[in-house]
């Protein structure tokens, strides 16, 4: 292994104590040698080895997360970006179908969880992305059957990734500042451009994306990209792909559908056929998307699916609608 360095001080400066940089490491040097066996190594790895060895390190190691972040960890800092964004791939699922069981629970009780979770089983932590659809799809589909297709969105939509509202600090005051929601979202968009615009020039990752000038510009052409554009009282937006380097240059409707789906638990089964998890699913895509406007708005927005890529939609699209009486005009006239 050449960049211990290199990860060492990338783990000391993620908060991670000595032990458990040391714990990383000695993972990270078996790991090592059995690849070197192959006829592979960390520094110049194999993918299809990689995961060979994750899978056969799966049921022994005491945390499959902290072993996924750490191989995710050493091919950034040697430069496999390819290998670190599938690694990434691998910690997007985690916790997602526990959480949504739980605020299942929190909503209608024990009784309805235990029949809706009837025969859905969960891959373990570390498991790849292609473990989790079938599980996906019958916990949507025991949800539907269920509750129905609206109280199943109402259970799906929310912030399940728990991201905090810090994310979105000093974004009310700014909407305040600028006066309408029309003019803080375009103001809104020309920062996020302006972030993927150094990813772009220094090389780094955004997020799990690899982040080009023909990206920066897509996103720049588009409003509803990163940020929303109002139409009346709603804020479309539409979702940049997954891998959206790669989308640019795709002529296939198939690969473009894969390449824009961010969802883990379901990407993998986008086929020719459909999908094999159902579109009700991308309830969960919007929750994500309109949590963001909860936060500056400061009250509880609804968010529509009005595209996706598990409907066959090359895009994933939504709508969220502006809550009233808010301390700032809409605009002065619609779009």
């Amino acid at each position: 292994m050449k960049h211990k360095t290199a990860f060492t001080e990338r783990c000391a400066a993620r908060g991670l104590d000595q032990a458990a940089i040391d714990d990383a490491l000695r993972l990270l040097s078996n790991i090592d040698q059995a690849l070197q066996t192959a006829g592979s190594s960390l520094d110049q790895a194999s993918l299809p080895l990689v995961e060979q060895q994750t899978e056969i390190r799966l049921a022994s190691v005491p945390d499959g997360a902290a072993m996924i972040m750490a191989l995710a960890r050493y091919f950034v800092v040697s430069n496999q970006d390819a290998l670190s964004i599938r690694m990434l791939a691998y910690l997007l699922p985690i916790g997602v179908l526990p959480a949504m069981a739980e605020r299942l629970t929190s909503l209608h009780g024990k009784e309805v969880h235990d029949r809706v979770m009837q025969g859905v089983h969960i891959p373990p932590v570390g498991s790849a992305p292609e473990k989790y659809p079938e599980a996906t799809r019958l916990f949507t589909e025991q949800l539907v059957a269920e509750l129905g297709a609206e109280e199943a969105h109402r259970v799906l939509a929310w912030n399940v990734h728990g991201i905090p509202a810090q994310a979105f600090a000093g974004e009310s005051e700014r909407l305040l500042e600028l006066g309408s929601i029309d003019a803080w979202l375009a103001d809104y968009h020309r920062r996020q451009v302006d972030i993927l615009a150094k990813h772009a020039a220094d090389g780094t990752l955004w997020y799990e994306q690899k982040i080009t000038p023909a990206v920066v510009d897509f996103v720049r052409g588009n409003q509803e990209l990163l940020s929303g554009r109002r139409i009346d009282d709603k804020i479309y937006q539409t979702k940049i792909p997954y891998n959206p380097d790669r989308y640019l240059t795709s002529n296939d409707k198939l690969e473009r559908r894969k390449l824009a789906c961010h969802c883990p638990l379901a990407a993998a089964g986008i086929s020719e056929t459909g999908s094999a998890v159902p579109a009700a699913w991308c309830s969960c895509s919007a929750g994500y998307e309109k949590f963001r406007f909860d936060v500056v708005f400061g009250r509880e927005t609804s968010a529509a699916v009005l595209q996706s890529a598990l409907d066959g939609s090359e895009i994933c699209r939504y709508a969220v609608t502006i809550p009233e009486r808010l301390p700032v005009p809409w605009a002065a006239t619609s779009q």
